[in-house]
């Protein structure tokens, strides 16, 4: 009689290579989607915190693309006064007059003055967050408003994160170690409170804030 040994370790093997690839792409998926959210719902923020202004002169500070979040700012607010500040300013349209310069230092506008200033997403990557606010609040209206979007450390996300004891998401501890898909390059990640704090302490009215998933998007003037 012939014995017949079956070794199920290879299947067993397969099995869970399998299993965990599975894992690994659901996981993506959720990081994914839920990127789209947090994306989408600091957008719709600053769109409702817009005031209709024909005349309005706006500055979008990192404006990137005009058609990534500056065009829909245009059609809320109907004016076709429209500057932005970028390191790179390849991509922007001819509808935006565009300025290339570093956002850590002092924004290269001259004695330009503006109805309305935009930094989304763009103070957690400076180092200088101090010497930003200045600029803003210097080429800022009397009258005008400033609309500021970025991650929220104590994002609930954030926060489960911190209690398994991984590093959240927003907060990269290297450049080099990360893809570059995944290189957020944030340098400064604020709670609400303390990103109030520091806009009261360079001269902000806060006036509204909004929290969305994983961000806070502020409205300020300035103080009278």
């Amino acid at each position: 009689m012939l014995d017949v040994y079956v070794d199920g370790g290879n299947q067993d093997y397969e099995h869970n290579v399998l299993g965990l690839g599975n894992i690994m792409k659901i996981t993506e998926k959720t990081k994914m989607d839920l990127t789209i959210k947090s994306r989408d719902g600091y957008k719709k923020a600053i769109l409702s915190l817009l005031e209709e202004d024909k005349d309005a002169v706006v500055l979008d500070l990192g404006c990137g693309d005009y058609k990534r979040l500056t065009q829909k700012l245009v059609e809320i607010i109907g004016t076709r006064h429209i500057y932005g500040i970028d390191l790179d300013v390849s991509s922007s349209s001819n509808n935006m007059i565009t300025f290339q310069g570093d956002l850590n230092e002092a924004f290269p506008i001259g004695n330009l003055r503006f109805d309305i200033i935009l930094a989304s997403q763009i103070i957690e990557h400076l180092q200088n967050t101090d010497g930003f606010l200045k600029e803003i609040y210097r080429c800022l209206k009397p009258t005008g408003y400033a609309i500021i979007s970025t991650p929220n450390l104590a994002a609930w996300h954030n926060r489960l994160y911190l209690l398994f004891g991984k590093q959240p998401e927003p907060c990269k501890v290297s450049d080099d170690m990360y893809p570059e898909h995944e290189r957020p390059g944030h340098l400064r990640i604020f709670t609400e409170s303390a990103l109030i704090k520091l806009l009261r302490f360079h001269g902000f009215r806060v006036e509204k804030v909004i929290k969305t998933f994983g961000n806070i998007t502020v409205k300020v003037r300035r103080q009278k």
